[in-house]
């Protein structure tokens, strides 16, 4: 019987956030249908520390820059040693370094490996060098993320793949834990229709535009509020603007909730009101909760929800929009979890873990 296919799974970021989560994700179901995965990453990472609560096997590598050495060379060593098929690189230090091992690995007699590069962002103009010669594949989590990579028309369109997400949907239909209790003390001590908001604190995630809405919100609903999931560098701006407006007592900063299972359980509605987002995954998971969801008419959002299907879209930015919306969902709440129902189906079909394991096999084959 033939031996496991390998695969390499590579990340030089310290902190961890949805694509770390994804990788690891991405490795338990590999293994599932039968390869060996390795991840490799700085030490003392998040992603790290993470794959060894989930019993991935992990082996830190430094991956200073993209061309120090001392990782070369240990890279360059496992590759020959383990012989992957194919390196899933996530940062942008490990895949150069990823594509360089690769080369050097074919001069000294082995086989080709093949580098796929995981883009969740781009900045500026993209090169097409690097698109079109460095890596095997690009995987963007969107079509709207391709495009922006096609706007260089030299890059070659078979060069850029789209890879959706999956999500572990049975494990989040599990999660039924309860709320942390501060967040528990803080929902019992504020009664009233909750509005959920997972993301990490950074101005295009739109907090403040949700912000400015709730004030025209509370004035139809009073008891109304507004509960953010996350951490991040503009936690001290929010604070200030929560307080700017008169919103200590509609408004709670509860920090990373990890599962997000049981705040969404607790939801009267869920949004996303970003004002630059690739794909995003919370509104992925309300809908999949069956809570009425809604979201920025931006970026890669769309792919994820039909407007008036399985939710609401609004322009992004457009605080009049949002409270208008906000409000519809709290007057009309059987309509709202209609919505919500319909949206379970369409993102169950099209962001499985199942479906996203298959393809990312396909993508390594080919």
């Amino acid at each position: 019987m033939a031996s496991p296919k390998t695969i390499f799974f590579t990340d030089s970021s310290m902190n961890i956030g949805g694509q770390e989560l994804q990788a690891l994700q991405q490795m338990r179901a590999l293994q599932a249908a039968g390869f060996k995965t390795l991840l490799l990453c700085k030490p003392n990472s998040s992603i790290l520390q993470r794959a060894s609560v989930l019993g991935l096997a992990a082996i830190p590598i430094c991956f200073r820059n993209a061309f120090h050495i001392p990782s070369f060379r240990q890279l360059l060593h496992l590759v020959r040693s383990k012989d992957p098929v194919a390196i899933v690189s996530h940062g942008s230090h490990d895949a150069l370094l990823s594509v360089m091992v690769s080369w050097w690995a074919t001069l000294l007699g082995g086989k080709s490996v093949a580098v796929l590069r995981v883009k969740t962002f781009q900045h500026g103009y993209p090169l097409s060098f690097a698109y079109n010669h460095l890596f095997s594949k690009t995987l963007t989590p969107s079509h709207h993320l391709r495009e922006l990579f096609l706007v260089n028309r030299s890059i070659k369109p078979n060069k850029i793949e789209v890879l959706y997400p999956g999500i572990d949907f049975s494990g989040l239909r599990q999660a039924d834990g309860v709320l942390p209790e501060h967040v528990r003390q803080w929902l019992d001590a504020h009664p009233g229709p909750v509005i959920s908001h997972g993301a990490i604190l950074r101005g295009e995630k739109g907090h403040r535009i949700i912000l400015n809405a709730l004030v025209e919100v509370k004035k139809s609903f009073p008891t109304v509020r507004y509960l953010i999931a996350g951490e991040g560098q503009d936690r001290p701006l929010l604070e200030a603007e929560i307080k700017a407006l008169g919103l200590e007592g509609h408004v709670y900063l509860a920090g990373i909730l990890h599962p997000i299972a049981p705040l969404l359980n607790a939801s009267t509605l869920a949004v996303l009101p970003s004002l630059i987002e690739p794909l995003g995954m919370f509104q992925i998971e309300a809908q999949y909760l069956g809570v009425p969801t809604i979201v920025s008419r931006v970026g890669g959002i769309p792919e994820t929800i039909l407007h008036e299907e399985t939710g609401l879209m609004v322009e992004p930015g457009n605080v009049p929009a949002w409270a208008d919306a906000i409000c519809w969902v709290l007057e009309n709440p059987i309509e709202a979890k209609q919505l919500a129902d319909r949206g379970r189906a369409f993102v169950t079909n099209k962001f499985s873990m199942e479906r996203n394991t298959a393809e990312l096999i396909r993508l390594i084959e080919a």
